[in-house]
């Protein structure tokens, strides 16, 4: 029972976007088993009509989480001198010799 209450639930309220949605999910999964085992027909637009409804459910439960979320505030630093290490060192005078190139 937890489980299916934190399914169906945003944070501390049940959502009825999710209600609705796996209400017509289930209803899609008794009519698919009961054509598959016991051949009771299901007319298809009822069938497509619970489909799109899944669908749409499940897309808008979903793009909830895209859009709603705050910024994470941002802690400042404090600014650090940068160091620059000499890994060698350069004779700019001994040139002398190459110039010819």
């Amino acid at each position: 029972m937890h489980f299916l209450k934190n399914m169906l639930s945003s944070g501390s309220k049940v959502s009825s976007k999710r209600v609705v949605t796996f209400i017509c999910l289930l209803f899609m999964i008794i009519g698919y088993v009961a054509n598959l085992f016991w051949n009771f027909e299901v007319a298809s637009n009822m069938f497509e009509s619970l489909q799109w409804i899944v669908m749409a459910g499940l897309g808008f439960t979903a793009s909830e989480n895209f859009g709603n979320t705050p910024p994470e505030p941002v802690e400042p630093e404090e600014p650090k001198p940068s160091h620059t290490t000499v890994t060698h060192e350069y004779d700019y005078e001994d040139h002398d010799e190459h110039d010819d190139i």
